[in-house]
């Protein structure tokens, strides 16, 4: 599905770009909280894929044609039996402020969702764990294989084997030559990412971090 709709250019200022693992693309966010959504949704096991900007709805309000561009529509995995989801993301000062607006918006987009066989739904920066998306936004730097990899992989793994570790432990076993530790540091952080170390992302992520293998 290509976007039904351009960023503004008085946007650019807030606005941008990330690659998309589950898009296989970029995806262009319009402001930095749509940016924090949609990175946890490349996290979240749920999601299959997503466009920004999918569709464009028009209504009649007060007597004159509305055009009303949601921010992002979500296709869920096919073994969960989902429909897809319109989603509009919102600052909830931005909500109150412009509570009218903003109601009238949510009753055309509800009515298209409903006559499309969707569900629909507004996201508030109040859903927003800061922690979380620091740690997200961190790991997503090591989303590409390291160099390193073929190297520390299984190392790290079977330091692990018997339990969990914080990630200082984790390094002073596998060397205690720092350009080692420099060089396998990147390998756990991309373990990680692909799920394959467990962490708890809602503590910050330092070398004090205890991680284990993902045993799900």
């Amino acid at each position: 599905m290509l976007k039904a709709r351009k960023i503004p250019v008085q946007t650019r200022s807030v606005a941008g770009y990330f690659y998309s693992l589950k898009n296989g693309r970029n995806v262009e966010f319009e402001s930095q909280l749509e940016k924090k959504f949609f990175l946890s949704f490349e996290f979240d096991d749920s999601i299959e894929k997503y466009q920004e900007q999918p569709v464009k709805i028009d209504a009649i309000l007060s007597g004159r044609k509305i055009s009303y561009f949601p921010d992002c529509l979500v296709w869920f995995k096919p073994e969960l039996n989902a429909v897809p989801l319109l989603i509009e993301i919102k600052y909830m000062k931005e909500v109150i402020e412009k509570k009218e607006k903003i109601a009238n918006k949510a009753r055309a987009v509800s009515a298209y969702a409903r006559e499309n066989g969707m569900a629909f739904k507004i996201l508030t920066d109040r859903r927003i764990n800061e922690t979380y998306m620091d740690n997200i936004k961190f790991l997503y730097r090591y989303w590409q294989k390291p160099k390193a990899a073929d190297k520390y992989e299984r190392r790290i793994l079977s330091v692990l084997s018997g339990g969990g570790l914080n990630v200082a432990g984790i390094l002073d076993r596998i060397s205690p030559v720092l350009m080692e530790k420099a060089e396998a540091l990147p390998v756990i952080w991309h373990l990680v990412f692909t799920k394959r170390l467990a962490a708890n992302l809602y503590l910050p992520l330092t070398n004090s971090a205890f991680l284990a293998v993902n045993s799900s």
